[in-house]
């Protein structure tokens, strides 16, 4: 017996020391990569007219205000500058560091690239980002009355797809597989940056006809934006340029739409099989029939990307539902595109002074509306469902309103919702609350088990061995209690109980009464 405990002490003690090393040498989880994105940023110099560099300087210079100079702080705290310094104190900066702006602002020393969450950025613009000018008042749809437009080409400028960062989300994703429609005016399927991604589609006004036509320009324009292939006209290509596109046609020549008509293209759109659908400028999303669809189509776990209503009245429709997106146009600058109704915005978007795609023609324009906001934020909406197939609406939706870049310190803001779609971010960004959900979350590649899953295992391991230590040391005094068979007084007394040692035979009557 002495022999078998020393045995089994040896075995413990062997099992304790494994564990020691074993939580001493497991691997550590790969530690996370600094986060890549791109924003607006400026490098601090050493002195601007003749003062050194202050935040609230900074603040007026591009954003036209030092009230939101604590905004400006907290985009910038925590983070780690180039010397290896951190962002305490607004007044005291040093040269090199890099600012981080908000989306809106601009001037002559805003500049836009990758940044990292940490250091230097890692791809740098060169030089300035060039200064923008206030956006020009919205125009009216193009081309109104004609099915061919024949003003001469308007490039417009790119100041909206270098806003939106889509091609970090395209190392992922280019949109693939998920057919986005486009309710508005139809679509010049015969335009060479939209070839093969233009369905036939369905004019709801003749009933009969294709919607791959389009005589106002308005939905050519919202197709280019979302599905265009970077072309050599200019037009700098969609945000989702992998994805089809269903043309429905609510307006033929004529800009102003039927609410049954809309509401029958909503629905069409679901039933062919779109995942996100884009309302266009003609429509009303607040129109009682147009509603009831609206509510359908999310019902069909599709999203839906409607413009900010500018109705001062009170909400009316599916307003604020899961899968539905509010969406305001801004210009570079950080102009609304229109008056809004506040609190009725979920994202703002390009909408100001943006390169689009003509009807009729070869090359672009420079356009502006809500509707081209739209089309902006239903490309990105596309590539998340084509990245993370297994998101419904309402989790795609919320996606893209916490990955957006804030125009203020308190969100949702009131004009701007959660601030400015940001697709490179939508599509990458890690959300704690998805983690949660079966399917969505797994471990990075080259991720392996940290000190607490071996501590983990250590302890779990530990328990099944006391456990069974436990056992063996009562079995083992078990048996060293009883007697050797056929030995002892009682071997033979029935009255014994084998099973519990401590048991006693009852008594009789006779040991009862004394």
């Amino acid at each position: 017996m002495t022999a078998q405990r020393r045995s089994w002490t040896r075995w413990w003690c062997r099992l304790l020391v494994l564990a020691v090393v074993a939580s001493m040498v497991a691997p550590h989880r790969a530690v996370a990569a600094p986060v890549e994105t791109y924003a607006k940023y400026y490098v601090v110099t050493s002195s601007y007219q003749g003062e050194p560099e202050r935040l609230s300087v900074i603040t007026q210079r591009f954003l036209g205000t030092t009230a939101r100079t604590t905004d400006v702080l907290h985009l910038n705290a925590g983070r780690v500058q180039p010397d290896g310094g951190r962002l305490t104190d607004p007044d005291k900066l040093r040269a090199g560091w890099i600012i981080v702006l908000p989306w809106d602002a601009y001037g002559e020393g805003v500049r836009y690239g990758m940044l990292s969450s940490v250091g230097a950025p890692t791809t740098p613009t060169p030089g300035s980002r060039p200064a923008t000018t206030p956006s020009p008042a919205r125009s009216q749809a193009p081309g109104t009355g004609r099915c061919a437009v024949t003003a001469g080409p308007q490039t417009g400028s790119d100041w909206a797809q270098q806003e939106l960062a889509a091609e970090q989300a395209w190392k992922l994703t280019e949109g693939g597989g998920v057919l986005v429609a486009v309710i508005d005016s139809g679509v010049d399927g015969s335009r060479a940056p939209l070839g093969g991604r233009v369905t036939t589609g369905v004019d709801i006004v003749a009933g009969d006809e294709r919607g791959d036509v389009d005589c106002l320009g308005s939905g050519t324009a919202m197709a280019g934006i979302i599905a265009a292939r970077d072309d050599a006209d200019g037009s700098g290509g969609g945000v989702a340029p992998a994805s089809a596109v269903l043309p429905v046609r609510v307006v033929t020549t004529t800009p102003q739409s039927r609410a049954a008509d809309v509401a029958t293209g909503i629905e069409v759109a679901v039933s062919a099989g779109s995942t996100v659908i884009a309302l266009g400028g003609y429509v009303d999303p607040a129109a009682p029939e147009v509603a009831e669809a609206i509510r359908t189509a999310l019902a069909h776990d599709v999203v839906v990307v409607a413009g900010a209503s500018t109705d001062t009245g009170a909400a009316t429709g599916p307003d604020d539902a899961d899968g539905l997106l509010r969406v305001a146009g801004v210009g570079a600058d950080g102009q609304l595109a229109a008056d809004y109704r506040s609190g009725g915005v979920d994202l703002v978007a390009p909408g100001i002074d943006i390169a689009t795609l003509v009807a009729g023609r070869d090359g672009t324009r420079a356009s502006s509306g809500t509707q081209y906001a739209v089309a902006f934020v239903a490309g990105a909406a596309a590539l998340v469902r084509a990245a993370l197939p297994n998101l419904d609406a309402a989790a795609v939706t919320h996606r893209l309103r916490v990955t957006a870049n804030p125009a203020a310190s308190r969100v949702p803001d009131p004009l701007t919702g959660f601030g400015m779609v940001d697709a490179g971010a939508a599509v990458t960004a890690t959300l704690p609350e998805e983690e949660r959900h079966e399917g969505l979350a797994t471990l990075a590649d080259d991720a392996t088990p940290g000190p607490a899953a071996v501590a983990a295992l250590v302890v779990l391991l530990l328990a099944a061995a006391a456990g069974g230590l436990a056992w063996w040391s009562r079995r083992a005094r078990n048996r060293s209690a009883d007697p050797p068979p056929g030995d002892g007084p009682g071997h033979d007394d029935p009255h014994r109980h084998d099973d519990d040692p401590t048991a006693r035979p009852p008594r009789s009557p006779a040991d009862r009464t004394g």
